[in-house]
């Protein structure tokens, strides 16, 4: 039931809507020469309905003081006239619909239904923006590991530019999700954050997906279709799986990269977009050039800003922290309370290689909290399939490792050293002389190092 101020003077009008709402809202009428202020600073009104001619003029007067103290109170006009001057003044002052009389039943109903409709609408859009803000806040990422601790303070800084930012890294290792931090912690962070999946779609139905079509440009197409770059005007578009896109659509994303513009599936309509890209792949797209199958041009185009997501494997010091939000999350939405993992369980955690990443520990714990009897998750409610040892990363095996050395004390020097090397070569655009002088070592020893590391780049024309 909302509450409804009744702005009328004629009394047959006041009756009739007096008896059309009545059995379905409550009623408050306009006294006016009363205390008219006083009602609206102690009652707030769901829906108001003003004659426009109230008192002479004073129906305008009335909106703009309801808007004043209650923006999100629903307004409807009415009036005996439809002079389109006056219409367009009543909704710049805010109302939501201007209902010409003599109106039915019918109509003041609907108008109100779609007017606490929309309002109930943007409640919940703002609700949603706010949630978004608090799920994509920096401060709230688990990043305890150096790697993690690194990538956060890029994205804090690559947020506050509007170049597009290539996410590379293997499946499951949160690109889509970090894409969302760049774009809410970003200027554009109140406008749209358009998600594109282009992995196993064909051609047509992606080209349609990116740009949209006309009614008839193909088989089904019965009436035109908005695309997704065209809903994220002012916003961001993230493409996830960029690499699966065949050549025809790269040339048209290309043009969209350069230029801002595209035409529909089917139409000759120019249509400007103001986006920002975040392109996000966990193939390497300097083997896919070679290969033939992904064009230069793009890649470079796309390569402004690169954020490489390490393997949850790299980032161990990461795993129980993620494992007990997850357990966290799990527990509240199948409404199952358990005190957390026992220690067998963390174990297991700890030394498995998860191949699937954070997706795949994220799927476990569901699984596990399906399945736990007990207080907390055990062994027995774990399932990783043939439990591996665990093996070492391609680093900690082509380096020399003094006997009795801890792995994970090892591993942490090598991924340090690493990320100076390429901190130091994307700081000097990739020049190695330069990047050299930057580290204090000569040429050779940065050559050796790059070859050690396994460093590449698609701008050497062969790796170093």
């Amino acid at each position: 039931m909302a509450q409804v101020l009744i702005a009328e003077n004629d009394r047959v009008w006041k009756d009739l809507l007096s008896e059309i709402l009545s059995e379905e809202h409550e009623l408050v009428f306009w006294q006016q020469g009363g205390n008219e202020p006083g009602i609206l600073e102690e009652k707030l009104f769901d829906v108001a309905i003003i004659d426009k001619g109230l008192n002479g003029s004073n129906g305008s007067k009335l909106l703009e003081d309801i808007k004043k103290a209650s923006p999100e109170t629903v307004v409807i006009m009415t009036s005996e006239g439809d002079d389109a001057k006056e219409v367009v003044e009543a909704m710049r002052k805010g109302a939501f619909d201007y209902v010409i009389k003599p109106f039915s039943p019918e109509k003041i109903r609907k108008s109100i239904e779609q007017g606490l409709e929309n309002r109930a609408l943007r409640f919940e859009i703002d609700y949603l923006r706010r949630n978004q803000d608090v799920v994509y806040d920096l401060n709230k990422i688990i990043a305890e590991s150096p790697a993690m601790k690194q990538i956060i303070h890029m994205i804090e800084r690559v947020a506050k530019t509007e170049s597009t930012v290539l996410m590379t890294g293997e499946t499951g290792t949160g690109k889509s999700f970090l894409g969302g931090s760049v774009h809410f912690n970003s200027k554009r962070a109140k406008s749209p954050f358009i998600k594109i999946n282009c992995a196993n779609m064909p051609d047509t139905l992606l080209d349609s997906e990116f740009f949209g079509h006309e009614k008839g440009a193909f088989t089904g197409a019965t009436k035109r279709r908005i695309g997704r770059f065209e809903q994220g005007n002012g916003g961001t578009v993230f493409l996830d799986e960029i690499g699966e896109i065949s050549p025809m659509l790269q040339a048209k994303l290309l043009r969209v990269l350069e230029e801002r513009e595209f035409e529909r599936v089917g139409g000759n309509k120019t249509i400007k977009v103001d986006v920002r890209i975040i392109a996000a792949t966990n193939r390497a797209l300097s083997e896919e050039i070679d290969k033939g199958r992904f064009r230069e041009d793009l890649y470079y185009r796309i390569n402004v800003l690169n954020i490489h997501l390490p393997p949850l494997r790299e980032r161990r010091e990461d795993i129980v922290l993620l494992a007990e939000y997850f357990l966290d999350k799990h527990c509240r939405n199948l409404r199952k309370k358990l005190t957390g993992f026992t220690e067998d369980a963390l174990e297991m955690f700890r030394n498995y290689d998860w191949p699937g990443n954070i997706r795949q520990l994220s799927n476990m714990v569901e699984r596990a909290v399906l399945l736990a009897d007990d207080s907390a998750v055990g062994v027995q409610n774990v399932a990783l399939g043939t439990f591996p040892k665990r093996t070492k990363s391609p680093l900690e095996a082509g380096s020399s490792q003094p006997e009795g050395t801890p792995p994970e004390k090892m591993r942490s020097l090598v991924d340090n050293e690493r990320q100076l090397v390429l901190d130091a070569l994307e700081k000097n655009l990739w020049i190695q002389k330069d990047a050299a002088e930057d580290l204090g070592i000569s040429r050779r020893v940065l050559n050796y190092k790059i070859k050690k590391l396994g460093i590449t780049h698609p701008r050497w024309r062969k790796n170093v």
